[in-house]
């Protein structure tokens, strides 16, 4: 039986030309999802969600950033984000929600918590994924080194990163963008 399903895919992938040859076919197309960048998190419930990049302003010039990117701010300048780019792998059933959460960091890579801010919840689906309509501004202070974005992933079930609402969520990814004076 497994020899007949196999036959079955190759002859729906491949055409025999005139001269008797195999040849792959131009109708053939396979759905797939794009390639994600591996998640950086601590998240071990199925579909895995990364951060592909941020749009960003700096005083007025837009700039795509992606994890371990720097970015040129100094105290006083104004850092908005726009949008974040997820993405998630394929998966069955299903993936529960995600949101970011947003936040400048101190000199020792803490969350500032008073600067905190994130996206919205929304469903989690395969692919790419962009959140955007975002409006987060702020002024670098003194002593901010870095924004940091990360995954909430909210699963199906209980979790086992109980440092997220207490195991109803998971990390799945965290991006780093180091302000650079």
């Amino acid at each position: 039986m497994r020899i007949g399903v196999w036959a079955l895919v190759v002859l729906s992938v491949f055409s025999i030309d005139s001269m008797g040859a195999i040849a792959p076919t131009d109708s053939v197309t396979v759905a797939s999802t794009p390639a994600c960048p591996p998640a950086r998190g601590a998240g071990t419930i199925s579909p895995a969600i990364s951060i592909r990049s941020m749009i960003l302003v700096v005083n007025g010039v837009e700039r795509t950033a992606r994890g371990d990117d720097t970015l040129q701010a100094s105290p006083g300048d104004e850092v908005q984000v726009r949008e974040v780019v997820i993405c998630a792998g394929a998966f069955s059933g299903d993936g529960g929600n995600v949101c970011v959460d947003i936040s400048p960091t101190d000199q020792s890579g803490e969350a500032i918590f008073s600067e905190h801010t994130g996206t919205h919840m929304m469903p989690v689906t395969p692919g790419v994924t962009k959140i955007s309509g975002l409006d987060y501004t702020w002024t670098v202070g003194k002593g901010w080194k870095s924004l940091s974005a990360v995954v909430n992933h909210w699963t199906p079930g209980k979790t086992k990163d109980l440092e997220c609402a207490n195991g109803l969520c998971e990390r799945d990814d965290r991006i780093t963008i180091e302000f650079r004076q």
